[in-house]
């Protein structure tokens, strides 16, 4: 099953708001418009920042902006970054050896997931 965890939600939702200003926008200004926690929004951020796809001037007029274009950031490599493999359990272990002969079936479903999710960018998310 696919679940979008908290952390890669709220990423989205910063990605979405930065995708949408031309200047520096603050985290505490969009976790209060949304409603969710600054410091988490926080964590979010730097882990983005770290990866190259957010990056921030730090003072009184600081804030993060996108690194790069909103459709040049997939977001799978943005689910990536937060929360690891999209899709994980025994059967993509390549050790393992399936036995419910559902294996290539599920392989099979993660590339599709993969693929479409690999074809959304940030610019997908803002025009929504």
């Amino acid at each position: 099953m696919f679940r979008l965890s908290q952390k890669a939600d709220y990423g989205l939702i910063l990605l979405s708001n930065l995708s949408n200003s031309k200047k520096l926008v603050s985290v505490s200004s969009i976790a209060k418009k949304n409603k969710i926690s600054a410091k988490f929004l926080s964590q979010i951020a730097n882990d983005l920042k770290n990866a190259g796809i957010i990056s921030s001037k730090e003072g009184v007029t600081g804030g993060y902006k996108l690194a790069k274009s909103a459709d040049e950031i997939k977001l799978l490599d943005v689910l990536k970054i937060l929360d690891g493999e999209i899709v994980e359990g025994k059967c993509f272990e390549d050790d393992h050896e399936c036995v419910c002969g559902a294996g290539d079936m599920w392989e099979d479903v993660k590339k599709q997931l993969e693929e479409t999710i690999g074809r959304k960018t940030v610019a997908d998310l803002a025009n929504r």
